[in-house]
């Protein structure tokens, strides 16, 4: 199971429809050798689809699949690869372990066509891997929410697949357990070094596990690159919403200097100018900018800035425990600064006037 005998996997211009509805629209992309590949968004949008689409649970209706280079699904051409015979492994959302077998039943129930000693060695291995070297004989239920978790993946890659395909594998967990096991999870795919392909709905959970994440809504692609460039660069006003805890306002470009990478915007709501400071090309139309919560500086005293200082009126404090959100009315426009208590004046409460400064990096410009 190492990063040799991974697997690339390639989607191509793939179409999915059920009745009049068509739930994969025309998707393309790649995953490389030993690639976490996240698949993000809303329910609906088409993530699940796709996975069964590449396990073989589903028939495409358009465009192919090709696993190691080899064509596993594709219309035109009439191939359908079953899912038997695709070596992948489907850690499902609620892990299918039988309640009636020990983890080593469960386990050797998938490895069934192997002799007994390669089959023994086989649940080892996996157990071993996964940490889990030592509940063998336990049944499911006297496991933790996490430990079924890594039996599921054990019992996927026990018959050592191309491919492991994740289908939102921690929302059985309560929050404090997800935390803890969604670094564990990525620490240990990279260990095995397989290609993996995870679906979920929480953007942290993405950010975390997985190198490179793809955002979809309504069967489309809407954006796709490492989380620190979606969480950065927002193409559009849904990534935009989806991705982060931000400030959306409308915005109307004043001037550019694309030498530079400065643009300044009026922001109706604010009555008020920002500056940006970006990289690359100025999106075309921009029509909105968003400033992420935690990156506005928040303070009693005019901060000593030429540009970007706005001035406003504490609304509400939220604590949410080591953060607090204060909401503050600027014009006509709630703006959202999320602080760290350490970063706080301790003098500013409800109803006081404050100063806000939003660094020109902090100003991202999106399209609608």
């Amino acid at each position: 199971m190492s990063r040799n005998g991974a697997a690339k996997i390639e989607v191509q211009s793939v179409v999915k429809r059920f009745g009049k509805v068509i739930a994969v629209d025309e998707v393309s992309f790649a995953v490389k050798e030993g690639e976490i590949l996240g698949l993000l968004g809303p329910s609906g949008c088409g993530k699940t689809t796709i996975l069964r689409s590449i396990s073989g649970l589903e028939e495409i209706d358009g465009g192919k699949i090709l696993l190691d280079g080899a064509v596993v699904s594709s219309p035109a051409e009439k191939k359908f690869v079953p899912p038997e015979k695709r070596r992948l492994g489907f850690v499902f959302q609620n892990y299918a372990l039988w309640p009636n077998m020990t983890v080593k039943q469960n386990i050797a129930y998938c490895l069934r066509g192997f002799p007994k000693e390669e089959r023994e060695r086989r649940i080892a291995n996996s157990l071993e891997l996964v940490g889990l070297a030592d509940v063998g004989a336990r049944y499911p239920s006297q496991l933790s929410g996490g430990q079924q978790q890594r039996v599921a993946l054990a019992r996927s890659v026990s018959y050592e697949p191309k491919v492991i395909l994740l289908d939102e594998p921690l929302s059985n967990l309560d929050q404090k357990e997800r935390e803890r096991v969604r670094g564990e999870l990525r620490l240990l795919l990279k260990r095995i070094g397989i290609t993996t392909v995870f679906v979920t709905h929480d953007q942290e959970e993405a950010f975390v596990i997985c190198d490179r994440v793809i955002l979809m809504n309504n069967g489309k692609i809407e954006q796709q690159g490492t989380p620190d460039f979606l969480y950065a660069s927002p193409a559009n006003l849904f990534v935009a919403e989806f991705i982060g805890r931000g400030n959306i306002l409308k915005a109307e470009l004043r001037s550019a200097d694309s030498a530079a990478g400065i643009a300044t915007f009026a922001i109706p709501d604010l009555d008020a100018e920002l500056t940006c400071q970006y990289e690359g090309r100025l999106p075309e139309k921009v029509s909105y900018v968003v400033i992420r919560r935690n990156e506005i500086d928040l303070s009693k005293a005019k901060p000593n800035f030429k540009e970007n200082v706005l001035s406003g009126k504490i609304v509400a404090k939220e604590f949410r425990g080591a953060v607090t959100d204060n909401r503050i009315r600027v014009g006509n426009a709630e703006i959202v600064a999320t602080k760290h208590k350490f970063e706080m004046d301790s003098e500013i409460a409800d109803g006081d006037d404050v100063y806000l400064h939003v660094p020109p990096r902090a100003v991202k410009p999106v399209a609608d």
